[in-house]
């Protein structure tokens, strides 16, 4: 037991007082006239005993009375191992969790309204001379801050649904850094959430004392998409393209014959009706035909009520009329390449001699291939180099009297590969590396018995300790036949044979032509089909028109947001995290000229309704600093007074002294 105010414990020497006057007490005597007096003894002596009880009872009462009087002025408490109190103001740090899955009913409310509510419970707990801090997903700046206890109340009213989603290890740092700006003795740290398994993360931090309040909704079936991908990267106008779509049910119940339309350009191309077991996958395929170029606004959508905030999922994807391929050549190069490239109506393929290059024109290119140059000059090498920091890609062919030293020259100061003098063995390729993309669509698996291409001659492929190689054809030489290293923003691909019969016969083989021409699809500054709202989501966009005055700006038709931009060569970088609250396609513009549209989505992580209880939550939560709150209290405010401050026992002490005050006058009314 503990006292608030321990020095009025020397009012207990007023004890004495009844005590000197029990003891000092003159009593007047009454005469009394018997006729006979022999029962006089007797009478006296059963008198005194009686009356000495009454009067010892009565200074019980008095002196328990006046005693429970001066412990109600002392404030006596039982102190809370993990809370004691102190004097001085608190440091108040509520979280209230308002990620979707607070949308969820929970008692026939949505589970972020009962927050609510318990968070007024709360500070509801503390005086008005307290400080409050209010912190929910979003993290935004007007509740990063003290405030008074009313401000807080109304801030909690105008709380809303968020697409955010943080851990508490994540709020936990920022309550952390809160508190250090207060120098407050108090400091109590308040955690309200559903808290889905997902979030779940250990708090470290032990400068506040941190509370956690579970709130749980009921929880429902729910279908949503994972993800979803083409299963070929080109998209060309008039021909079949396959998405593939990856869907969970995230519920206890099998969701049977749900309807899935896919919708491009708000027209819907595709529609199949799916069973999906409980907590369970599937994946499925939808075939639809772009009749237009340009970017491409994708929906996949479905009802599954009463939980909808995932029940759309949307993707873009921009539809090129022709990208072009490069060819820089010599006088005397061979036509091998043109054949890949001039029969597919999405390239154009251009070839230039090496004397009548224009390095201006190399950002048009999406692949620029140097077909068996005897040698690279300086202001090739220069250009080449700018080209691929800024993501293109480039296809390298060695001639028969290559000049090793101009090209290991060019290929160092871009950190890939080396030639190495031309070596004659006969050799042949003995793995195709399926992994990479190039032979993405090529091979489902190897065909058995695949001839594959013979070697006779060629210039080993040097990898240093310090690039990163990966070898698209290996060989039985010891050197690869193709390999690929990456290159600022884009990819060097490395041949180590010309395209010439007394090298090998690699031109010949079927390998080779989808080979090259999917080095010219596969890019890495390939826009993705969608983004992450709350994730650091980075945009790649080419705007070769830019300059350092252009504002660029996404949009949605509703609102409209700056966000966070960077040029690098021709490319911009624009970074979009927590910015967004709603999903959708968004445009991309800058000075009234639009530049694509990016497809954002919510965190499907909120999808997964799996909750915590509490007793895993007092499992995770044990350290001494953490305490678990009970949701199911009627008064919680009662409940967080008795946790900061002990169990207060005034009151007690008050009716107690009133008590024996009672006892006292009831004594000398009616005891006779």
């Amino acid at each position: 037991m503990q006292f608030v105010f321990p020095w009025f414990l020397l009012a207990l020497f007023a004890l004495a007082i009844p005590v000197i006057i029990h003891l000092f007490y003159f009593r007047k005597f009454k005469k009394v006239y018997f006729s006979d007096i022999r029962f006089l003894k007797q009478v006296q002596e059963e008198k005194s005993t009686i009356e000495k009880l009454k009067k010892r009872l009565i200074l019980a009462s008095r002196l328990l009375a006046l005693f429970f009087l001066i412990l109600a002025f002392v404030q006596p408490f039982i102190g809370n191992n993990k809370n004691k109190l102190n004097l001085g103001t608190s440091a108040v740090c509520v979280y209230v969790d308002n990620s979707y899955s607070m949308g969820l009913k929970s008692g026939g409310e949505a589970a972020l309204s009962v927050a609510k509510t318990k968070a007024k419970e709360l500070a509801n707990a503390f005086t008005t001379g307290d400080k409050f801090a209010l912190l929910t997903n979003d993290l935004e700046g007007m509740h990063q801050r003290w405030m008074q206890k009313q401000d807080f109340l109304d801030a909690v009213d105008k709380l809303e649904l968020s697409p955010n989603i943080k851990t508490v290890n994540e709020i936990a740092k920022k309550q952390a850094a809160l508190f250090q700006t207060l120098g407050a003795k108090n400091k109590l740290g308040f955690f309200i959430s559903d808290f889905q398994k997902n979030m779940l993360t250990q708090s470290e931090d032990t400068s506040f004392t941190a509370h956690f309040l579970p709130i749980q909704g009921n929880p429902e079936k729910n279908l949503f998409v994972d993800s979803c991908w083409f299963d070929q990267p080109v998209f060309t106008i008039n021909s079949t393209n396959k998405l593939i779509v990856r869907l969970r049910n995230a519920g206890t119940t099998q969701a049977d014959k749900i309807r899935i339309s896919v919708k491009i350009n708000d027209a819907v191309k595709a529609i199949d009706d799916i069973t999906i077991p409980a907590e369970s996958s599937l994946i499925d395929s939808f075939n639809f035909t772009v009749t237009q170029a340009g970017w491409q606004r994708g929906e996949i959508s479905f009802n599954d009520y009463p939980i909808t905030f995932d029940d759309k999922f949307y993707f873009a994807f921009n539809v090129d009329t022709q990208e072009k391929v490069l060819s820089i050549e010599d006088a005397e190069t061979p036509n091998n390449i043109a054949s890949i490239f001039s029969n597919d109506n999405h390239f154009i393929f251009d070839k230039t001699n090496k004397g009548q290059i224009d390095y201006s024109s190399f950002r048009n290119y999406s692949l620029i291939i140097l077909n068996q140059l005897q040698e690279i000059s300086s202001g090739l090498a220069a250009s080449l180099k700018e080209y691929m920091d800024n993501g293109g890609n480039l296809y390298v062919i060695p001639g028969t009297n290559t000049s090793i030293a101009s090209y290991n020259s060019f290929l160092a100061n871009n950190n890939a590969g080396t030639f190495g003098e031309a070596i004659v063995k006969s050799g042949e390729v003995t793995k195709i590396n399926l992994n990479e993309e190039v032979f993405k669509g090529v091979f489902n698996q190897l065909p058995k018995n695949m001839e594959t291409p013979k070697i006779a001659k060629y210039y080993p492929i040097l990898s240093g300790s310090n690039n990163n190689e990966r070898e698209l054809l290996s060989t039985n030489t010891g050197s690869p036949l193709v390999s690929k290293f990456d290159v600022g923003k884009g990819y060097i691909y490395l041949q180590a044979v010309p395209l010439n019969n007394v090298f090998s016969d690699l031109q010949a083989k079927a390998i080779f032509a989808p080979m090259v021409y999917n080095t010219a699809v596969y890019k890495k500054n390939n826009q993705p089909l969608y983004f992450t709202i709350g994730k650091d989501n980075l945009i790649e966009l080419k705007n070769e028109n830019s300059s350092s005055e252009s504002v660029y700006k996404l949009s949605n038709g509703k609102n409209e947001f700056i966000p966070e931009n960077r040029s690098v060569g021709n490319t911009v970088l624009l970074r979009v995290n927590t910015t967004l609250s709603s999903d959708g396609h968004y445009t991309i513009n800058a000075n009234n000229r639009n530049l694509g549209v990016a497809a954002f989505n919510f965190d499907r992580t909120e999808s997964t309704l799996k909750f915590t209880e509490k007793d895993e939550l007092k499992k995770t939560f044990n350290q001494k600093n953490h305490l678990v709150l009970d949701n199911t209290r009627a008064n919680l405010a009662a409940e967080v007074k008795q946790i900061k401050d002990g169990i207060l026992l005034w009151k007690l002490c008050v009716i107690l002294s009133l008590l024996f005050l009672l006892i006292e006058v009831l004594l000398i009314r009616f005891w006779k």
